[in-house]
């Protein structure tokens, strides 16, 4: 018992004296992101529909990674986010908005915003003004068009979030919120105030 305790004590000293700061174990680094420069960017603004419809992500590893934080780590530094007024689901809407851009902001991404200023997808054949909006005179439409926009905006400052772009109108190469603003249609004139009203 006692040649077992003096050997067993051999051991733990070598093993002691064979340590050094060498032989420490490395840890990987904290990795870091770059979140300026060139915007290297996704619009990710139906990602909480998707996730409430039980959709999910995977890193190469196949591991379940959250979608923002998966693009970050891929080299993405900003996220675009569409704003709908009143979409009848919900999505898009000003809180899903603020919550999307919440999470982009946690992670350090930069954010921007892209007023839609419709109920639905607006693009060059589908400018529809939003429901609540419809029947209102240009000066109206302006109006409108300006406190939805500060809205949106002062919740995001509420939580502490500048956009560092804001997108006034989707694809308004025809214009927005036709027939008012239908550029196509030789109504440049009101489509370049609902512009500058945005």
């Amino acid at each position: 018992m006692k040649l077992m305790n003096i050997l067993l004590a051999g051991l733990l000293l070598w093993g002691a004296a064979a340590c050094s700061d060498d032989d420490k174990p490395i840890f990987p680094e904290e990795p870091t992101y770059d979140m300026t420069g060139f915007a290297k960017g996704a619009d990710v603004s139906w990602l909480t529909q998707m996730e409430a419809s039980g959709k999910k992500f995977y890193n190469a590893s196949g591991r379940e990674t959250e979608c923002m934080t998966l693009l970050r780590d891929l080299g993405m530094n900003s996220i675009r986010l569409r704003v709908w007024v009143n979409p009848s689901d919900g999505w898009c809407n000003k809180s899903d908005v603020v919550a999307k851009a919440w999470r982009a902001h946690q992670l350090g991404m930069r954010v921007m915003i892209d007023f839609h200023y419709s109920d639905v997808w607006a693009d060059p054949g589908s400018q529809y003004k939003p429901a609540a909006w419809v029947g209102l005179s240009l000066d109206e439409l302006k109006t409108a068009i300006a406190d939805h926009t500060k809205d949106v905006l002062n919740a995001l400052k509420e939580k502490g979030i500048t956009p560092e772009w804001v997108q006034v109108g989707n694809e308004t190469r025809t214009g927005m919120l036709k027939p008012d603003g239908a550029a196509s249609s030789g109504k440049t004139a009101n489509f370049a105030q609902l512009v500058t009203a945005g």
